[in-house]
Parts: structure tokens; C-alpha cells; sequence
């Protein structure tokens, strides 16, 4: 697959998470193991998605593309992150009739700084890169109820209490929708680097309270 703006001898140094990664969290395995099975990540924990996807290993040149694309604000960089991302399609847990991407947000005060949300312009190149059979629309219900703390300047212990408490679904039209249809509601959370997943795992505790869906899982491009 070609990726925009990565020559072979970059693409070459990427890993990708496939051979041994937690069927919980998409933590990959170092070495790699044959299987999935969850991990110490993942062990005494209850997290609020069902399950997560990554991509690839962060480190190198993958991180420091994503490095440039988040803070060097080279937003042209969403076409490769779709690209890259799209290799979680290869996980048939993902291959649902009908999903609802929904971006992880950031407070406002983080989306003035950087000028644009990761996430977001992530999901809006995945949005055409759905295998056949699997329909995928776009919304923006939920909102950072307070600033938090980098995860990336952060320690695991840390990690793990900054996001708490901090998202909400916003009230519209759309979870309205959602609250009186019978159909089966699958949400997939459109993240750019998971760590401990505590940031998805928030974000999926607001979503099942507020609207109660079948499914919630995660994609990332990396794995941090």
C-alpha cells in the first residue's frame, strides 16, 4: 500500500502490532507472541470499551511523524495517519455492518493552542478506508468537561488518574437519535496514540451511560 509522504526505506522501520497483542487493550507483545490473550495492562482493571485495535509500535520515525503532525502542526500528515491506521482493518472483530467513529476530544483551550484536533482529521481520512461491507459515519458527540494534563509528560500512575471524569456526550439531535432507536449502536473511538487506555477508557464510560451501545471498541494509529 502506498503511504503519502513516507519513502520505503522509513516505511521500512515501522512495526506493526500483529503477531501478539492483547485481545483487550491492543498492547503489543515484546518479543511478539503467537495469539491474543490480555496483558498486565489490562490485568485488575475495569475498563469501559470492549476492545482496542493499534497499529504500530510508537518509536523511531513513527513517533516522529506523529510528533510532527501533532506539534509541529504539519496537518497534511492526516493522510498518512489514515493510511497507516487503516491496517486495523485486518482485526475481523472491526468488520460490524455500521460503526460511529467518534474522535477523542480536546478542551477547547488545547484545540486553540494547536489550532486543529489530531483525532478528528485522523478519523476524516479513515472515513473511506472501511473494508467492503462495513459503513462508517462520522460524529463529534463527546467534549472535554476539563483541561488535563499531557499523557505524554506523564508517569504510569499518572496516567492512569489524569482523564478521569473528564468527558461527557454532548446533548443533541444525534444522541437523541440514538437514545430512541432500536438499532444496534457500535462506536468506534478514533484515537492517534493509546498508552494505558485510560483516556479511552473515560471517554467510553460517558458514552455507555449517556447512550447505552452495543459495542464500543478503539483504533490508534500507535501504540505508545
Amino acid at each position: 500500500m502506498e503511504r503519502p509522504f513516507l519513502c520505503e526505506d522509513c516505511e521500512s522501520t515501522l512495526t506493526a502490532i500483529k503477531d501478539g497483542y492483547c485481545d483487550v487493550c491492543g498492547r503489543g507483545y515484546e518479543p511478539p507472541l503467537m495469539g491474543a490473550f490480555p496483558c498486565s495492562n489490562c490485568k485488575d482493571r475495569d475498563l469501559d470499551f470492549d476492545f482496542a485495535v493499534s497499529a504500530w509500535r510508537s518509536g523511531g520515525v513513527a513517533r516522529e511523524l506523529m510528533h510532527r503532525f501533532k506539534y509541529g502542526k504539519q496537518v497534511h500528515l492526516s493522510r498518512l495517519m489514515g493510511s497507516l491506521l487503516s491496517v486495523v482493518w485486518q482485526d475481523k472483530r472491526l468488520h460490524r455492518s455500521r460503526w460511529i467513529l467518534v474522535p477523542i476530544p480536546l478542551h477547547p483551550r488545547r484545540l486553540r493552542e494547536r489550532g486543529f484536533n489530531q483525532s478528528r482529521e485522523i478519523a476524516v481520512e479513515i472515513l473511506g478506508r472501511a473494508p467492503d461491507g462495513v459503513e462508517l459515519e462520522l460524529m463529534d458527540i463527546l467534549k472535554r468537561t476539563r483541561h488535563t494534563k499531557k499523557q505524554a509528560q506523564l508517569d504510569r500512575s499518572e496516567r492512569l488518574r489524569n482523564p478521569s471524569g473528564a468527558f461527557a456526550v454532548k446533548t443533541s439531535r444525534l444522541t437523541k437519535r440514538f437514545k430512541r432507536s432500536e438499532e444496534e449502536l457500535n462506536v468506534l473511538l478514533i484515537d492517534d496514540v493509546m498508552t494505558t487506555g485510560s483516556t479511552v477508557s473515560e471517554c467510553a464510560a460517558a458514552l455507555r451511560e449517556a447512550l447505552e451501545p452495543s459495542w464500543i471498541a478503539a483504533i490508534s494509529v500507535l501504540r505508545g
